[in-house]
């Protein structure tokens, strides 16, 4: 991989990210808010956003997105259905290549409300009878920046209560692999809800938020949010890969009227599309403080490798995945058969490879690129002569080098649109060479018919996908890492 620093396409994402935000802030300061002690918010609906205490502006990427940040869509390869327990919430999304996502959420689907049955002695459950929410929704990313719209209805928790519309708009834009910033509008136009008698029963003002998640490692995730005009600040953590994460989060208000400090846990589990979220909320304004929900992919929608999937059967899945390999490549959504070829064309599986321009290791990482990606790597005179010491260049340790580089190719990947002949250009010749729709430099097209092609033959013959695996099952058990 000969790959440098991108500042300038840095420097254009913050620029655009910046220029889009003043235009929704200067417009919504324009407008003639008046605004309520305390402010009128529509309920925030999602065990997931809500175990993590609200701070799930950035990192939503299921069907729920548009209850947080419609741009979440955008970036969602499969189709998506969930189902809230806690908040009788119905979501479904699927993306459409290429116009973007599209996605349908309904709030109070079971109507009287709390799962299965309206008692005391049940424990799950959150929202009055009759909160009712219809959100469509749509995402799709343009360039460096991910895009979303929701329109809908809401209605009060009352009876005779008329439907009213509603407006959300969201941006979100991935800086680099360690930062993502965003922002949310949501009630655009505010939300007045009447009786049919035509008295008013409760109003929504316009809420905007602005986002950041810190990612120092690819197991953890600092979520981060923050309310302009309800001010308060909720963060987060996240810990864990794509089968099991666990959270905990706090909300912080400001002011004297402020409503009080919460906290809340949770996690999610993850197996084979199929998806378990829980969360507990310390939150005064819930008297059932006990969340669930459950949802599933399904379907091709955006095909993670451009068509290239491989069919398995339920038998070589289990083989498979016994390999350390591919439990990395599974926390990265990567084939373990890309992963394997990528690192086949780049170093023939040598974690101690040092190419002509000073690349190093399985995934053959340049020292800048390591270096923002979290290694640690010393400041060489010669980098083409780097020190072969995993205690020295972590370069060199076969477990950091395999998870850098493919949270590098994940983030290419995603920027260049689930286009995997881009994305495999870009990681050889450079994101700064490699166009979003392209066409590529030969050099690159070169590589990534090598790859693919390396990639293929994995899929067609077994014999060989497990002979590789072995050989680098053994340079990972050998790992200082391990």
């Amino acid at each position: 991989m000969k790959i440098q620093p991108t500042t300038f396409l840095f420097r254009k994402r913050v620029l655009l990210l910046i220029a889009v935000s003043l235009l929704l802030l200067i417009y919504f300061l324009g407008q003639e808010i008046t605004v309520s002690e305390p402010l009128n918010r529509r309920p925030e609906v999602g065990t997931r956003g809500l175990g993590l205490s609200g701070a799930f502006i950035i990192g939503t990427d299921d069907a729920t997105s548009p209850l947080w940040n419609p741009a979440g869509l955008a970036t969602l390869r499969h189709g998506n259905f969930g189902y809230d327990l806690s908040q009788g919430a119905v979501s479904l999304a699927y993306p459409v290549k290429p116009f973007g996502t599209f996605a349908l959420n309904f709030l109070d689907f079971n109507r009287d409300d709390r799962f299965l049955i309206d008692h005391t002695a049940n424990p799950i459950g959150s929202f009055e009878l009759g909160n009712n929410q219809v959100l469509l929704s749509y995402g799709r990313q343009l360039g460096a920046l991910q895009l979303g719209a929701s329109a809908g209805y809401s209605r009060a928790p009352y009876h005779d209560s008329l439907w009213a519309p509603n407006y959300d708009i969201g941006v979100l834009a991935q800086l680099n692999a360690y930062l993502t910033l965003g922002l949310r509008f949501r009630d655009i136009a505010g939300v007045t809800v009447l009786h049919s008698d035509g008295t008013v029963l409760q109003t929504f003002d316009q809420q905007v938020a602005l986002g950041a998640v810190l990612t120092p490692h690819p197991l953890i995730r600092w979520h981060n949010r923050f309310d302009l005009n309800d001010p308060g600040f909720g963060t987060s953590v996240e810990m864990g890969n794509r089968t099991f994460v666990a959270r905990v989060g706090s909300l912080f208000p400001f002011g004297t009227d402020a409503r009080p400090q919460s906290w809340s846990v949770g996690f999610s589990v993850n197996y084979f599309g199929k998806h378990f979220h829980y969360a507990y909320l310390n939150h005064d304004d819930f008297q059932h403080k006990h969340l669930a929900a459950i949802g599933m992919s399904f379907g091709g929608g955006r095909p993670s490798t451009e068509g290239l999937g491989t069919a398995r059967t339920t038998e070589s899945l289990r083989n498979i995945s016994a390999y350390k390999a591919a439990q990395i490549a599974q926390e990265y959504g990567i084939d373990v058969e890309l992963a394997l070829a990528i690192m086949h064309t780049e170093s023939r599986f040598d974690p101690l490879a040092v190419s002509p321009t000073g690349a190093a290791g399985l995934m053959q990482m340049m020292p800048a690129t390591a270096r923002e990606l979290g290694l640690q790597v010393p400041t060489y005179k010669n980098k083409r002569n780097p020190t072969r010491d995993p205690k020295v260049d972590d370069r060199f340790d076969p477990h950091k080098n395999l998870h850098a580089g493919l949270a590098y190719f994940k983030g290419l990947f995603e920027k260049y649109q689930h286009d995997l002949t881009l994305a495999l250009g870009a990681y050889n010749v450079g994101p700064g060479k490699v166009r979003i729709r392209g066409p590529l430099i030969s050099r690159g097209k070169r590589y990534a018919n090598k790859v693919i092609a390396r990639y293929r033959g994995y899929q067609k013959d077994a014999a060989l996908l497990e002979a590789d695996l072995q050989r680098l099952e053994r340079i990972l058990n050998n790992s200082p890492d391990t």
